[in-house]
């Protein structure tokens, strides 16, 4: 009975071990899993997001990477499709854009995530449209000939799940960061 009792003592120690092994195991593919998605949208949706700003595009694309909500007040969006926008008198050819991940976090049963990322352009690839070249020369010289540079900014992002697709709820601007 000993030796039975013992035996059963073995297989339920690595039985249990097993168990937290494998849990960890799985904890971590989600986890992963949701940060590499997490990635993506913030990537792909900051993208589209300087596309609208710089380049005109459709302002409608926004909405597979961003609530709503938030297009509706984010204030970035807002200046790009008014009459004050500083990229108005520019034929925007290109931009490197980029987006450097500072943290991010998400357990695997939240809806919420949370990620802290770097926004830049570094280079603007662009001029003045015709019509607006000879007012820009006499308001500013030869330097308001190229688009102005991007501000680049640190960002606090929340993402909220719905339907199983992560979407951007907020952008918190935390800073701007001056070029060098």
């Amino acid at each position: 009975m000993r030796i039975l009792k013992r035996f059963l003592n073995f297989i339920a120690s690595r039985m249990f071990f097993l168990t937290v092994i494998s849990a960890l195991l799985i904890m971590s593919f989600y986890l992963a899993m949701n940060t590499a998605n997490i990635w993506v949208l913030i990537d792909d949706g900051l993208d589209a997001r300087a596309g609208v700003v710089l380049m005109g595009k459709d302002a409608g694309e926004l909405e597979k990477y961003f609530r709503a909500e938030f297009l509706a007040q984010d204030p970035v969006l807002q200046v790009a499709q008014s009459d004050t926008s500083p990229y108005k008198d520019y034929e925007i050819r290109g931009y490197d854009h980029r987006v450097k991940m500072v943290s991010v976090w998400s357990w695997p049963w939240e809806s919420v995530a949370r990620a802290e990322v770097i926004e830049s352009i570094p280079a603007i690839d662009g001029t003045i449209r015709a019509s607006r070249r000879e007012a820009a020369l006499a308001a500013g010289g030869e330097e308001r000939l190229s688009p102005p540079k991007w501000t680049t900014c640190r960002y606090r992002v929340t993402m909220v799940r719905t339907a199983g697709r992560w979407k951007i709820s907020n952008l918190q601007l935390l800073d701007q960061i001056e070029d060098e």
